[in-house]
C-alpha cells in the first residue's frame, strides 16, 4: 500500500509546487497553473476514488470475515453440542456394558456353581452306583450262600426225616 500511495503522490505532483503563490503569474502561466490544479484535481479524485474502493472491497472482505467468523463460532457451538452428545451416549453405553459385564460375571458364578453342583452330584452318582454293585455283590453272594445252606440243610432234613421215618418203621 505504501508504494502505490508514494507512487501515486510522485504521479500527482508537490502540493507545495501545485499551491504556491500566484499574484505575480503572468495570464498564460494562470491557465498553465489552472491545468495543472485540473490534471492535480483530476488525480486526487481518482486517488480518492481508488481509495474508495479499496474501503469499500476491505469492508466487504471485513464484513464476509466477520460472516465466516459467525459461522465458525456455529459450527464450533454446534460441534460442542454433537460432542456432548457423543458424550453422553459413550457414559450411557460405558454404564450398559458394565451392567452387561457384571450380569455376565453373574451368570458365570451361577454357571460355576451349577457346575460344581453337576460334579458333586455325578460324584455322589458314582459312589451310590459303586455302593449299590457292592451291596448287590453281597446280597448276591449272601444268596448264594443261602441257597448252599438251604440245600444242605434240606438234604440234611431230607436224611433225618428218611432216618426218623426209618426208626419208626422199626
Amino acid at each position: 500500500m505504501d508504494t502505490v500511495n508514494h507512487g501515486s503522490a510522485k504521479d500527482m505532483g508537490d502540493i507545495g509546487e501545485v499551491l504556491r503563490d500566484v499574484s505575480d503569474l503572468s495570464p498564460e502561466d494562470l491557465k498553465k497553473q489552472n491545468r495543472n490544479l485540473q490534471k492535480f484535481l483530476v488525480k486526487v479524485i481518482d486517488l480518492l476514488k481508488e481509495k474508495t474502493d479499496r474501503c469499500i472491497t476491505q469492508e466487504k472482505h471485513i464484513e464476509a470475515l466477520a460472516l465466516q467468523t459467525n459461522s465458525l463460532k456455529e459450527v464450533v457451538e454446534i460441534t460442542k453440542h454433537m460432542l456432548a452428545i457423543r458424550s453422553s451416549e459413550v457414559k450411557r453405553m460405558t454404564e450398559d456394558l458394565e451392567s452387561l459385564q457384571g450380569k455376565i460375571n453373574e451368570e458365570k458364578i451361577r454357571h460355576s456353581a451349577i457346575i460344581e453342583k453337576m460334579n458333586l452330584a455325578a460324584k455322589l452318582n458314582d459312589e451310590l452306583r459303586s455302593e449299590y454293585k457292592q451291596q448287590s455283590e453281597r446280597f448276591e453272594n449272601m444268596r448264594i450262600k443261602y441257597d448252599e445252606k438251604f440245600s444242605i440243610l434240606s438234604e440234611e432234613n431230607k436224611k433225618l426225616q428218611e432216618t426218623v421215618k426209618t426208626n419208626k418203621d422199626e
